[in-house]
């Protein structure tokens, strides 16, 4: 069992914990696939059970009226393919689940605020990366990076959907890596840049400013940096952690719709440390702690969570020399957060969100050749 086959253990649980993230996140992207050995494939497929419930404060119209569960469950997938080349010289293709939401007012009190709002948005990412092994210890890498994002919201109140046309935008990626081979150490730290998408909206019935279509300019997708440590502290263990830096700030969407704009006031850390250890020469366990700093700020009705707590732990089971299952689960404390009033007065809440939770699950196969 290889010392990468653990850190592709790790990527999954942040994918299973990503629940209620910051931002729009759905999976944090990851570079393991290119530090496997040789030619090698992978899928991933997770699912994700949030319960998000919240109540309306003296702000709204009806005050004490409940949202009920507006987060509805999901589910997410990605493919990785490693191409070794020669010794110096790797590429490696990935396809997946990057941002997303799924909003759900309609199991409300009659009066709550955004009753009857429904959401869906999506973000898939492409990825061609290269690696090049410098030397023993030090490699780089970089390459291209194609996003496309797509919406729809539905105010069955106002009369309206508006669907958002599907819309690319193409970025890049490019890092470092410094390795120790025989303690399975490993440092990285790989940037992700923006990307631009426009944000044409096709309104069926008149949006909640009167209007039936419109094309609103242009939005990001936030840049990114996740450095990522891991080493061998005792024969058939290994520590890890990561620490990553997303620029949400930078992203502002007019939804056109009763939601409102959706922006965010503070950029997002997350932080990650946990550890492996194999129990015989077949299997593996692995387990972290994720956790994700409040900003103590309004939040946005599209996620209205802030910050977070996860604990993860996956079985790592070798069913060859060259298949690998991995199996894990998560379960994360979503942090309290009181909500923004969609185009309402700034600093003023509209209902408070407190107690929630997630769990995720997912399941990875690898394969190397």
């Amino acid at each position: 069992m290889t010392r990468y086959t653990i850190t592709a253990a790790a990527a999954l649980l942040a994918t299973t914990s990503i629940a209620g993230a910051g931002g729009l996140d759905r999976t944090t992207f990851s570079v393991a696939p290119l530090f496997e050995d040789g030619n090698y494939f992978e899928f991933s497929f997770s699912a994700a059970m949030p319960d998000v419930t919240g109540v309306a404060l003296a702000a709204a119209p009806v005050p004490g009226e409940r949202s009920g569960d507006m987060a509805d469950d999901y589910f997410g997938y990605n493919f990785a393919y490693r191409h070794e080349i020669n010794d110096m010289l790797a590429v490696a293709v990935s396809y997946g689940n990057a941002y997303g939401a799924n909003v759900n007012y309609t199991n409300t009190d009659a009066s709550y605020p955004l009753q009857g709002f429904t959401a869906e948005l999506y973000g898939q990412a492409l990825s061609v990366l290269g690696q090049y092994q410098v030397n023993d210890n030090i490699s780089v890498y970089g390459g291209l990076r194609y996003v496309i994002m797509s919406a729809e919201t539905a105010a069955p109140a106002a009369g309206n959907t508006n669907e958002y046309a599907p819309d690319g935008g193409l970025g890049y990626v490019f890092g470092a890596a410094y390795e120790i081979p025989d303690i399975a150490l490993r440092a990285s730290l790989t940037y992700t840049s923006a990307t631009t998408h426009d944000n044409s909206i096709t309104v069926n019935g008149f949006d909640a400013l009167g209007v039936t279509a419109s094309t609103t300019g242009e939005y990001t997708m936030p840049q990114s940096l996740t450095l990522e440590f891991q080493t061998g502290v005792a024969e058939g263990t290994l520590v890890m952690a990561s620490i990553r830096w997303t620029d949400w700030t930078e992203t502002v969407i007019d939804t056109r719709s009763d939601l409102g704009t959706i922006d965010y006031d503070n950029d997002v850390w997350s932080y990650m440390i946990g550890g492996a250890r194999r129990i015989n020469d077949m299997t593996a366990i692995v387990g972290q702690i994720s956790y994700e700093s409040p900003n103590d700020l309004l939040a946005s009705n599209l996620s209205p969570t802030d910050g977070r707590l996860g604990v993860s732990i996956a079985g790592v089971f070798d069913i060859s020399e060259q298949l690998t299952l991995t199996a894990g689960m998560n379960y994360t404390f979503l942090g309290d957060a009181d909500t923004e009033i969609p185009g309402g007065p700034a600093g003023v809440p509209l209902a408070n969100f407190s107690n929630n939770h997630a769990l995720g699950a997912g399941i990875r196969v690898g394969y190397n050749f």
